[in-house]
Parts: structure tokens; sequence; C-alpha cells
């Protein structure tokens, strides 16, 4: 099974030039997370690892989130436990009331809901003095959904990708990202569907465009979470020049456990890998804090 770590930079990779790959896994082991403490039906509880065991051997992969006594994420550890080497960390600190640095390079700006409403970054981090600057934009809408992000690239003042994220019954069903410094070209298209029977609490994002990559999109504030588990993603990359399609993501998501909170202990991911989604692929099990 491929690392979480591939996903983050060779998505930026992919974005930027274009260029498109996938990567399958139908290994479906049991087991599950746990939903911290307790059956108390009004007991908050944030995600705090995701664990990819597809082997049934163990945890393969793992990002483990770490909180202060606000519940504010302070680290982020991604964890090749195949290799048993850390492939990702970011520490996080709360300078003021809106504003998050991350190391030298990074730092997040928070509105008065303490969601995302800009993201500064590099484009990679071999050489960062050397890198492209990022700048994310962020806005939400009435409802406190995540309605479009717009990337900036090295001081571009007209955004060089935007994606627009559509709702339907305040579940996400659909984004598409545009070049809207290049003619407003297609870059990629996603669906969306859930299982609406089931109804779920504060689980993880699933944006199937994370360029800024998934690990902050799993457990930082992007707004309201969708309150019932993926059931299918289809993801379509274009070539924006031509416009012509180059590939297609299908990922079909099931075999939920769910406590008797709501909360999501373990489900299964089966066909691409929606690099968006990098931390839910194949067998993943979910635990929590909750206070």
């Amino acid at each position: 099974m491929p690392s979480l770590k591939k996903h983050f930079s060779s998505y930026i990779i992919v974005i930027i030039s274009a260029f498109w790959s996938c990567s399958k896994n139908n290994d479906t082991p049991s087991g599950g997370g746990n939903a911290g403490s307790g059956n108390n039906e009004g007991t908050d509880c944030v995600v705090t690892t995701i664990s990819q065991v597809n082997s049934g051997a163990g945890s393969e992969s793992s990002l483990s989130a770490f909180y202060n006594s606000s519940y504010e994420v302070t680290k982020l550890i991604v964890y090749d436990s195949i290799n048993k080497a850390k492939n990702f960390e970011a520490n996080f600190n709360y300078i003021t009331t809106d504003s998050v640095r991350i190391g030298q390079y990074q730092y997040i700006l928070l509105d008065n809901n303490k969601r995302i409403t800009r993201f500064v970054t590099k484009s990679h981090f071999s050489d960062p003095e050397h890198g492209d600057n990022y700048v994310f934009e962020y806005t939400y809408n009435s409802e406190g959904y995540l309605a479009t992000k717009n990337l900036f690239i090295n001081g571009s003042t007209l955004a060089n990708f935007s994606t627009t994220y559509s709702y339907t019954s305040e579940r996400l069903t659909g984004c598409v990202m545009t070049t809207p410094s290049s003619g407003n070209l297609k870059v990629l298209e996603a669906i969306l569907s859930y299982d609406n029977s089931v109804n779920i609490k504060n689980w993880m994002y699933t944006f199937p465009d994370a360029i800024e990559g998934y690990q902050y999109l799993t457990v930082l504030n992007f707004g309201k979470h969708v309150s019932n588990p993926l059931k299918k993603v289809v993801t379509q990359v274009y070539e924006p020049a031509m416009g012509n399609l180059i590939d297609t993501w299908i990922t079909n998501y099931g075999n939920y456990k769910i406590d008797g909170n709501g909360f999501v202990l373990s489900g299964e991911a089966t066909g691409d890998l929606q690099q968006g989604i990098a931390a839910f692929y194949g067998k993943t099990n979910f635990y929590y804090a909750c206070h």
C-alpha cells in the first residue's frame, strides 16, 4: 500500500502540471476505531487518529492529531508503519486569536468562528526559499459550509486555481476546479453521493481537491461537516488547455462501523485513490477524543 505522504507531494505536482495518476486497493480486513468516552448523546468528539490497516496485521499508515485544552490542533503527524518513518509533521502555534503559525514558511488566518480563511504556504519544502509562494483563500456560505477555495501563486491578483463547492440538502455533492487566470479552463470536477439513511457526527472533511494537503483538511476547521457518510466519489481530471478528459477516479465507500452516538469508527474505500481524501484509503479506522 502506498504511504500517505505520497499523495500530498504528488498531488501538488499533478494539479500544477496537469499530469495525473491513480492507485487502487481492495483489501478489507476487520477492525474499528473508538468513539472516546461513554454513550453520552451530548458528547463532543474530535478525530485524533486515522489509521489505514489494509494488511490486517496492524496499522500501515496513520495520521495523528494532537490538541490543546481548547481542542485546537497543535500537531499533525503522518507515520508510515511499514517503513517505520515519519512522513509528515506540522506544529501549530496560536499567535493571536485569528492567526496560527506553522513553522517558518506557513501560517493560517481564522475568522470569528475559528474557520480557516487563508493558508499561506510553499509549493515544496525540499528547498522552500526557492519554492513558489501559495496563498489559499476560503469563503463559506450562509449555512456555514465551505463555498469556494482560491489559490494565488507568487502574488497573482487573479486566482490561478479556483474551486466552487455545491451542496444539496446540506451535503457536499460536487466541486469544480477551474483556472481563472487562464480563461477559466476546467481542471477537475467531482460528484459525491452519500448513505442518506445514516447520520454521523464530526467526521473528516471529504473535499476531493485538497491540493494544499489532505492532512490539513482532515482535522482543521473548514466549516460544517456533512452529516452522512460517503457512498461514492467520481472525480474527473482534465487537461486544461485542450479540455480533454485524461483520467477518472471512481471510489466506493461502505462497510461502515458507526457507534451509537453517530461517530464513524471504521469504513472501507474500494477502487481508485481519491487524492484529495487520501486519509481514507482501503480499510480505515477512526479514533476520537471526547469532552
